[in-house]
């Protein structure tokens, strides 16, 4: 079975679709890769996500030298800061900008509120707030601080319901895909009432034809 574990790897990450829609990848951190899985896993797990190992190894990725495509990736200085600065003011690491500001243009891309960072430091063993780590044992999940609610897999306002009910807006791009979705389903719903409605007619017709087309037949005498 299944084991619960603290961290979240981008490398082996199996979930249910709404977990990808309502806590999606940080568009704004570019050309990082220290940190951010951990800021994605402090994101997901906040928001009231839980992370399971599986019992067995079943897949592997090769990190060796020889390994052609390019290594990890290519880095630009300047988004790189920028990335480490968005991460820090995330996390909350020390000296870190949490001013009003900064933590306001984290937007949808913040931590939620079913649980608190300072929770997840102290579940997880790594306190990016502190900037320590420490061994644990995973023994026990830790509830959510606010009433359990489901997440929807439908979002029809442009907003993805948070605890409690507050909305939070959805990026563009997301914010479209659900109003797609919404003008597909009314055109669903239109194309079916004209089915129903075709289809009463057609009923009507046959059972009445007798009535509605009566032939007129003329005696002529010769």
């Amino acid at each position: 079975r299944p084991v619960l574990a603290p961290l979240w790897a981008a490398g082996l990450s199996f979930s249910r679709c709404h977990a990808e829609r309502n806590i999606p990848n940080d568009i704004n951190l570019k050309s990082v890769f220290a940190g951010e899985e951990y800021g994605r896993g402090a994101r997901l797990w906040t928001h009231g996500y839980d992370f399971y190992s599986i019992s067995r190894p079943i897949i592997g990725t090769y990190y060796g030298s020889d390994k052609q495509g390019g290594g990890a990736g290519h880095f630009t200085p300047g988004e790189s800061s920028a990335s480490s600065a968005r991460l820090g003011t995330l996390l909350k690491w020390p000296g870190s900008d949490q001013s009003e500001e900064a933590i306001k243009k984290l937007g949808f891309y913040g931590l939620g509120t079913r649980r608190t960072l300072e929770q997840y430091a102290e579940w997880s063993g790594v306190n990016t707030i502190k900037g320590t780590s420490k061994q644990r044992c995973i023994v026990k999940y830790v509830s959510w601080n606010t009433p359990k609610t489901s997440y929807s897999e439908d979002i029809h306002d442009g907003t993805t319901r948070d605890q409690g009910g507050t909305s939070t807006p959805l990026p563009e791009s997301l914010g479209d895909v659900k109003e797609n979705r919404v003008l597909l389903i009314n055109v669903a719903i239109f194309a079916s009432l004209s089915i129903c409605c075709i289809f009463v007619l057609a009923s009507y017709v046959a059972a009445n034809h007798r009535q509605i087309v009566k032939p007129t037949i003329q005696k002529y005498t010769l």
